[in-house]
């Protein structure tokens, strides 16, 4: 029998990781759930140090791609096990052939597909897997497939806008600090020969000025190692759980970022939720799985509360508002979702609607963040420029 590497938390939030040797993920979560806990993520051991991205990282195009496929094929009336070997056979990405592969072999040993998908996240996200169980007991595992094609493309679209929408102002960064950095050790050097040498003396920023580029000049490769450093440790540092923590709290605070990632997250439930509860999962059920699906650390927090809140009966809407999160509409919507008892399709109306905030959001903040780049990036330059110029007038004024 495999042994599973897993991850658990209780509704009160505490974590439980461990191994535990079981024939099927049915049997890990028994076993938690006898304990007061909920599965959040297993992996079969041994399999923990595969690269996810050989062959090509998988996204959530190729996700979004996979189910879509995968709900026409079943659909046609092929089975299981020949749907996944068809997908096999046309994959693009040699990571997901071997993940199809190695899902075919476990489908013909007798094995149901939702265990068979258990050690493989990077194709099959923890919603994914949930969703696919809620499939196969209800016997409508393509409508479920299309809904996660639906999920994904939407998902693949957002992240595609918001890259897109920061590669100009990226660009126009590393141009700045590029323009400065060559202003520094290439330019201002010459300058500061040709002002000592003409006597006079120099302007406060100008000394300053003159020091800065002195020392950048004599520490160069120090400098660059350092940098280097600096930014490979906080990539890695925002990657463990108290940095994606703090990194996450920060988009909530900074003023353009903030709306687009709080409009984002609220699509992102709206439509979550709706599946979840349109699949027929409880709602204290779906309120554990939307924990991971939120994508933010910092509001993340706070969901096994609000989870324990609509668990004790105090219903959804006052345990979401007081999350200090979302929107007053999502709020609203969810009040009249309950009150109709259509609360899965008030949220997918509301999904819609946020959709288009997000885009609208996008848009907004990148014509406000590219102004700020060119504005910022001019200052700089300009105060270089001035506190060459200064001490070059005052010479010229003293020779006349």
């Amino acid at each position: 029998m495999p042994i599973y590497i897993y991850s658990a938390k209780n509704l009160k939030g505490e974590a439980l990781e461990g191994e535990f040797e079981a024939a099927s993920t049915e049997v890990l979560e028994q076993m938690l759930r006898g304990k007061g806990f909920f599965l959040v993520e297993s992996r079969v051991k041994g399999k923990e140090f595969e690269v996810s991205g050989l062959g090509g990282k998988i996204n959530a195009k190729d996700i979004a791609v996979f189910c879509r496929q995968f709900a026409v094929i079943i659909s046609s009336g092929i089975t299981l096990l020949e749907a996944i070997g068809i997908l096999r056979d046309q994959a693009s990405k040699k990571r997901m052939k071997i993940i199809l592969d190695d899902i075919y072999s476990e489908l013909q040993k007798g094995r149901v597909l939702s265990e068979a998908i258990t050690p493989y996240d990077d194709m099959f996200p923890e919603f994914m897997k949930n969703m696919i169980k809620v499939g196969e007991a209800s016997g409508a595992l393509d409508t479920i497939l299309n809904q996660m094609a639906e999920y994904y493309e939407h998902d693949y679209k957002i992240r595609k806008k918001v890259k897109g929408a920061m590669t100009y102002p990226a660009i126009l960064g590393v141009l700045t600090v590029g323009v400065v950095v060559l202003l520094m050790v290439a330019v201002i050097p010459m300058f500061s020969d040709m002002l000592s040498s003409m006597g006079g003396e120099m302007p406060g920023i100008t000394k300053i000025l003159m020091a800065i580029s002195n020392f950048m000049v004599n520490n160069l490769l120090v400098i660059t190692v350092v940098v280097t450093l600096a930014i490979v440790f906080f990539t890695y540092w925002i990657k463990t759980e108290r940095g994606r923590l703090w990194f996450d709290g920060l988009k909530l605070k900074l003023p353009v970022i903030k709306t687009t990632v709080i409009k984002t997250i609220t699509a992102r439930f709206a439509r979550s939720m709706s599946i979840l509860l349109k699949s027929g999962i409880p709602i204290v059920n779906a309120m554990e799985i939307m924990e991971d699906l939120i994508g933010n650390k910092a509001i993340q927090e706070n969901f096994s509360t609000a989870a324990n809140d609509i668990q004790e009966g105090k219903g959804i809407a006052g345990p979401m508002k007081s999350l200090g999160i979302f929107p007053p509409l999502l709020i609203h919507m969810i009040v009249v979702g309950e009150s109709t008892g259509e609360l899965d399709e008030m949220l997918g109306r509301t999904a819609g609607f946020f959709d288009e905030e997000v885009e609208e959001a996008i848009e907004k903040a990148v014509t406000m963040i590219e102004p700020a780049m060119i504005i910022i990036m001019a200052a700089i330059i300009g105060v270089i420029i001035i506190s060459v110029m200064l001490p070059m007038v005052s010479i010229m004024e003293t020779v006349q």
